[in-house]
């Protein structure tokens, strides 16, 4: 049982119970109200149906005080006729329990108070009476009175005319048994408002309860008879009937019950609906609780690596949608992982490529009689395709290799090492060790290239072969961006191209040309990635401030000084932005 009781608690848990403690809540709040709207209108339907009595006894004791005056006759017969009042007076007594009348006379000779046995009421009305005619309810030295006042002027008399009926015990007794419920007597007393604590307890006593309902007041507004001031004065209290006031609203649909059982419908329609919210509720939090639980467990094993688990379908609905959109997930984050693995060894493989590749690169700068040569290249990605290096001719030669090879990463880096393989060998056969001719040695590079990478595959090829002897370049450029070749004096001169990239027709020609190299000149060999660098702005690096830059280093720094320099100052450039292309750069510089 405690186990069954832990695992529903586990299922619904607090945040359930809160859902259904509000719902609960409103629910006995709605009671309430429909209970304290129940008492209200009992309440003031069984005060409203003794006012409405005592109402009734005001208007039939209207016609008594002009009945005395039409009975008593004249005022010129002495005394008037107080015979024909008996039967009056008879019926007023039998009519109106405890009721008094008075019959005043006012002649030039004095008042003279008729109807023997009865006390006077007054001497003479009050200043306030309208027209000397009053009917109604009246508060006359601290008691409730039904009271009716006529004035008659006839001749030089005046004849006043007065009924007062108390309203007392006797009367309670009457509207009792017309009304059909508990009628008390209580001590007259003006109504009073309650102080806050009060009136909110006795709302609640009052109201709130069925069945406990406390006696109603009945609030009766009179007058003043000194002031002729309306007040509210609290004349009887009445035992609230449940029966009697649901009957009598009945009656107002004019068939016995209607609204009653109207009203019971509702409130049965009430409770079933709020049952079945109870339920949906109760069912409804269980289920999001179920699927919280699994989500939750499966989170668990997928935080823990474990990117095969899979989430039970357990229903067609949304909770449903939602464990198939996280199972989902789960086989994305699976693909994923084994994917970002995949990934994590080809960077690996990558990294180790690339420290091959760094090896393929010259490993120690040659050494030349007044010639210092470096180079400096930097990979877009983690490996590149461009290539330089220097080749050893014999006899204070070197041969210079230049390439940019089409595309990046891997199928670049490999087109490269083979070009690289490529090109030492076809050195390595010639006899004399000095090397081929500049243009017959690109040739044999291009058949070698020509469509075994692809038919659009190709590289920008610039070679070079120096004599320290002779101060002579010979060079062949093979669709690579110009050289700069900067003399002694500042003069700038481009060692423009003049063939195809080689790989694109295995049967293109490519002509050798010479240049002096004087003493003081520089020869700066860069790749297209160098002028195409581009700064946050989209500007170009571009030959403008390439040459820009040649210009303002000085003359004593050697190959290796102005190569660092230029590669800083193109990495400045590009600050903020990605390296999209490979950048090289291979400096000759001649000594002064």
């Amino acid at each position: 049982m405690i186990d069954t009781l832990r695992r529903a608690w586990g299922r619904v848990r607090w945040k359930i119970a809160a859902i259904i403690a509000f719902t609960g809540t409103s629910t006995l709040l709605v009671a309430c109200l429909a209970v304290a709207a129940l008492n209200v209108v009992v309440r003031r339907e069984s005060s409203n149906v003794v006012e409405k009595q005592i109402q009734m006894l005001v208007q039939a004791s209207r016609s008594v005080a002009p009945a005395i005056l039409d009975s008593a006759g004249d005022c010129t017969g002495s005394p008037p006729n107080s015979g024909a009042l008996k039967p009056l007076l008879a019926y007023t007594d039998e009519a109106f329990p405890q009721a008094r009348a008075s019959l005043i006379v006012e002649k030039p000779g004095g008042v003279q108070s008729l109807l023997p046995g009865s006390n006077r009421l007054f001497d003479k009305p009050t200043n306030w009476l309208p027209n000397s005619e009053f009917a109604g309810l009246v508060a006359d030295r601290g008691q409730l009175e039904i009271r009716s006042v006529l004035t008659r002027q006839t001749g030089a008399c005046k004849m006043t005319a007065t009924f007062s009926m108390p309203l007392g015990f006797e009367l309670a007794k009457r509207l009792s048994s017309a009304a059909s419920m508990a009628v008390t007597a209580v001590s007259p007393r003006p109504f009073r408002l309650h102080s806050p604590n009060q009136q909110v307890l006795g709302t609640i006593e009052g109201n709130f309860l069925p069945g406990m309902s406390p006696p109603a007041s009945v609030v009766l507004t009179v007058r003043n008879w000194e002031t002729g001031a309306l007040e509210d004065w609290i004349a009887y209290s009445v035992q609230p009937s449940y029966s009697g006031a649901f009957r009598d609203v009945a009656r107002l649909g004019r068939q016995l019950a209607n609204w009653v059982l109207v009203g019971a419908v509702l409130a049965l329609m009430v409770f079933l609906l709020d049952t079945a919210g109870v339920w949906m509720c109760i069912r409804l939090g269980g289920n999001i609780a179920t699927a919280i639980d699994d989500l939750t467990g499966a989170a668990r094993q997928i935080s823990r690596g474990n990117f095969a688990w899979r989430l039970p379908v357990r229903r067609k609905d949304q909770l449903g949608d939602l464990s198939c959109r996280f199972n989902e997930m789960a086989i994305a984050l699976e693909r994923l992982h084994k994917e970002e693995a995949a990934a994590l060894r080809t960077e690996s493989e990558l990294q180790v490529a690339r420290s091959v590749q760094e090896y393929l690169f010259p490993r120690v700068a040659p050494v030349l009689r007044g010639v210092t040569v470096a180079g400096r290249t930097l990979a877009a990605r983690t490996v590149g395709g461009d290539l330089y290096d220097f080749i050893d001719l014999g006899r204070e030669r070197i041969g210079i290799v230049f390439a940019d090879v089409s595309g990046k990463g891997i199928p670049a880096a490999l087109m490269m090492a083979n070009l690289q393989a490529v090109a030492r060998a076809r050195l390595r056969e010639e006899d004399d060790g000095a090397g081929a001719p500049a243009g017959r040695f690109v040739e044999t590079l291009n058949q070698e290239m020509a469509g075994r990478f692809g038919d659009n595959r190709y590289a920008t090829l610039f070679w070079a072969a120096y004599d320290s002897d002779t101060a002579v370049l010979t060079y062949v450029n093979a669709g690579n961006p110009a050289p700069i070749l900067i003399g002694a004096g500042g003069e700038i001169a481009r060692l423009d191209s003049d063939g195809f990239p080689i790989g694109l027709f295995a049967n293109a020609r490519y002509t050798a040309k010479d240049i002096r190299m004087l003493p003081g000149s520089r020869l700066i060999i860069f790749s297209d990635g160098l002028t195409d660098a581009q700064n946050a702005a989209g500007e170009d690096f571009g030959d403008e401030h390439l040459i820009d830059f040649c210009r303002t280093v000085a003359p004593a720094i050697d190959a290796e000084g102005v190569a660092e320099r230029l590669m800083s100052a193109v990495a400045e450039w590009s600050i903020g932005t990605e390296q999209f292309d490979d950048t090289t750069v291979v400096v000759v510089n001649v000594s002064a």
